[in-house]
Parts: structure tokens; sequence; C-alpha cells
């Protein structure tokens, strides 16, 4: 018996049967779609429920017969946003194995002794993106992922490999630099400051503003030492003095040698801590060196002494200004020495 013949049957119990077989059709189909798309089936599963739950065997033919209807319209609409919606994933995933491919390629560049493996990654990725399967696309992509996780891993321990030795190379470098650069301020005969320095760091006090003095000494008759002694005595007693000058100063002033037989010291403080320093050194540093003048020789002694001349730093001094003033006290010290 067809359906038309149940619905136009007074036999109650046979269109019981049937409004029954299609309430479970109605929710069958709601589960299934439920199951096949959660993006788009939530609403149809809904839709169809309640056409389920409107029809009863007190259900006039024509009301099913629009409810029918009403279900094939969810359905196709389900169906056009269903499948709208599976383009559009699918794109997604092309998109992104082209760009998981773009990359393979670019990284490959950069690391050829990857590059093979890499390239062919890349031409897998690319025939992937012409798939129109959803479920074979996800594979597809799972797998080369996984594949592209492996390649990237050892070369991220490569990398970190070879980073570790650039590290040490960028290391060694920057201790051979800072050695260099230590070098360029030192004075190699002395050991201390050399000029460079000594410029570089009366800079840095006038910018910080901060009150300090300086110290100028030289050495009395040095010229004489040298033509009787010669060169290499002068030097013995350059490094000598040198040593005993820096012994005497604190660790926050800077001792360098500024030209020849003349020594500049700079320290933080007034006039005050100048002055007591200045007696240190006619303390400590004035008095008997011995030279090596001969090979299997004894050793001279030489008496020396130093004209010391002090400037105090002010504001709007210039660095001209502050050595112009140590400058002229020492030849004032040296005029008094030689008239006394």
């Amino acid at each position: 018996m067809s359906l038309k013949e149940f619905l136009d049957s007074p036999d109650q119990q046979a269109l019981a049967a049937v409004i029954d077989s299609y309430q479970r059709l109605l929710s069958v189909t709601a589960d299934c779609n439920s199951g096949l798309c959660t993006h788009s089936a939530g609403d149809l599963a809904m839709k169809l429920h309640l056409i389920e739950a409107s029809i009863s065997v007190d259900t006039r033919p024509t009301e099913l017969v629009q409810k029918q209807q009403e279900a094939e319209q969810h359905l196709h609409a389900w169906q056009d946003r269903t499948q709208d919606y599976l383009r559009k994933k699918a794109s997604e995933m092309k998109d992104l194995m082209m760009l998981m491919a773009k990359t393979a390629e670019s990284v490959g560049e950069r690391d050829q002794h990857h590059n093979k493996n890499l390239k062919g990654l890349t031409e897998r990725l690319k025939g992937i993106a012409e798939l129109e399967d959803i479920t074979r696309l996800r594979a597809s992509l799972m797998s080369s992922v996984e594949e592209m996780s492996r390649t990237v891993e050892q070369m991220s321990r490569e990398t970190e490999q070879t980073m570790r030795a650039l590290e040490v190379e960028l290391s060694n470098y920057r201790s051979r630099l800072a050695a260099t650069e230590e070098a360029a301020l030192v004075d190699p005969l002395t050991g201390l400051a050399n000029r460079r320095r000594l410029e570089t760091d009366l800079s840095g006090r006038i910018r910080r503003g901060q009150p300090f003095a300086m110290i100028l000494v030289d050495l009395n008759g040095f010229k004489q030492i040298n033509d009787t002694y010669g060169h290499l005595a002068g030097d013995q007693l350059l490094r000598q003095f040198s040593s005993e000058l820096n012994h005497v100063l604190r660790q926050t002033d800077l001792v360098g040698r500024w030209g020849g037989d003349e020594f500049l010291v700079l320290l933080s403080g007034e006039m005050a801590q100048a002055e007591a320093t200045k007696q240190r050194i006619v303390q400590w540093v004035w008095g008997t060196y011995p030279l090596k003048v001969e090979a299997g020789a004894p050793s001279i002694k030489v008496e020396v002494t130093a004209a010391i001349g002090i400037g105090l730093w002010k504001p709007e001094m210039s660095a001209a200004d502050l050595i112009g003033e140590a400058d002229a006290d020492m030849y004032r010290q040296k005029a008094k020495a030689k008239t006394a």
C-alpha cells in the first residue's frame, strides 16, 4: 500500500505507523547531520526536531505536506551552507599548505644542507593543494607537517650547534677587541694611561660637572740623565717612577703619561685633596732610583725630583683652560726652586 493510500485510509493504526516513521526519519536525519558538520548542523537539527514535534496523528494531510516541504527547504539550505563552509576550509588549508611550501623553499634556500628534503616536501605540498577531498587534505597535511617538523628539528639542532660555536667565536672576538681597545689607551713604556685615555677621561669629568682637580708632574733633569746614561737608562727611570707614582694614588684617581717625562693625574675633589696628593708624591715618589747602565756593571743611583702644578676645575672651564692653569702653576714652582 502506498503512502497516499495510507493517508487516505481511515485505518488509524496505519496512519500512526506512518507518522511515527516520518518522525523517526526526521530525528535520524537531524542526528546524522549533527555528526557531519558541527559548524552548521546545530541549527538544522533544532529545526528538524521542531518539525518532528509538530507532527501527530491529528496532523492534516495538507499540513503534513507543508511540513515535508519545510524540512526539504531546511535540508537544502544546510547543504548550501555546508558546501560553502567546506569550500572555505579547503581553500584555507590550500593557502596554509602553499604558505608552508613557500616557507620550505625559503628555508631551503638559506640552508643548502636540507635543501633536498625540503624541496621534495615543497613539491608534495603543492600537489596536496590540488586535492579537493577534505579528508585527504587533512591526512596529507598532517603527514607533511610531521615531516617538516622532523626536518626543522634537525635544522634547529644543527643551528644550535652552529650558534654555540659562533657565540664562542664572538666571545673570543669581543675579548680580543677589548684587549685591543685597552692597549690603545695604555702607554706601552710605562703601562699607565696614555694621552688619549687622559683626554677622554678629562672630557667626561667636565661633562659630568663634578668637582675635580688636575696635577701635572714634570721630572727634573731628565734630559741630562738621557744625555749622560743613554735612552735605555731614561726608559728604566720612567718605568720605575711611573710605578711609584701609581702606588701613592687612590683607585679613583687616574694617572697617565702626558708626553716625554710629563705625567698627569686626574682626581676627584677640591684643592685640599689635590694638595694632599701632591704631598704624598713629594714624600714617597721623589727619591733615589737605581739604573742599570751596563751589563755586568753595578747599578748607578740617581736622585729624582719633579716640578708639580695643580689646576682646579671650575664651571665653564674647558680642558685647555684647566691644563693651562696646572701648567702655569708648575712653572711657578720651577721658578721658585731656581731662586731658592
